[in-house]
């Protein structure tokens, strides 16, 4: 029987991961929406938020209190290091045009975020690929101990490639669209994703419990 801990990896990481996947997925399944219909951004706040509590539902991780309040630590965490990696390319960018490494912020800018898109492509990948070896090997097994965890990092997989593939498809025909921006909002939904479960479970391990209760406890 395949299990959680395959390739020497912990349920803890793996969680991290799911999240990531999981919640990158779901942004990027809801992005092309927000562009189609005018109130865009509801529905990809309201599937961004509850993609990382999937994850942590898949993995039999019913949350109390303690989860919950780590969770919502976990969406600012998760939104303060993405906000800081923004910060942190700005500081770049400016200072590669100020000691006369770039023409202008302008250049500098398309070639950081070149790269930027590069490595989140290639991390997404990464990811996709470990997590879906897990799935296969697990759903190949005589007992298919964690079958629905399994399907959605497939299905996420899926939905996350198509997403990246669309993008250079459009780009293609569209110079102007704005691809790269579309890139690193996977990324940082990524991020959140992976900072919402770690907080949690680091919030549960803190209080010496596995919680077994409600998302919001009394409900």
């Amino acid at each position: 029987m395949a299990s959680v801990r395959t390739f020497k990896v912990g349920p803890r990481a793996l969680l991290a991961g799911d999240g990531a996947l999981l919640m990158a997925s779901a942004c990027a399944v809801l992005a092309p929406l927000a562009l189609l219909i005018e109130a865009g951004a509801i529905p990809v706040i309201v599937v961004g938020l509850l993609a990382p509590l999937l994850a942590w539902w898949l993995h039999g991780r019913r949350v109390d209190r303690t989860a919950t309040g780590g969770a919502a630590l976990g969406y600012l965490t998760g939104m303060g290091l993405t906000l800081g990696l923004v910060a942190l390319t700005v500081i770049v960018i400016l200072t590669l045009t100020a000691v006369g490494l770039s023409a202008t912020s302008v250049d500098a800018g398309r070639v950081l975020a070149q790269i930027q898109i590069v490595i989140i492509a290639v991390a997404y990948f990464a990811l996709a690929a470990w997590l879906d070896v897990v799935a296969l090997r697990d759903l190949s097994a005589k007992r298919r101990a964690h079958a629905r965890l399994d399907v959605a990092r497939l299905v996420a997989t899926v939905a996350g490639v198509a997403y990246l593939v669309g993008l250079v498809v459009w780009a293609t025909g569209h110079p102007q669209f704005d691809y790269i921006g579309m890139i690193l909002f996977l990324g940082g939904c990524g991020i959140v994703g992976a900072a919402v479960v770690t907080v949690a479970d680091l919030m549960v391990r803190s209080h010496g419990q596995r919680s077994h209760g409600h998302l919001v406890s009394g409900v």
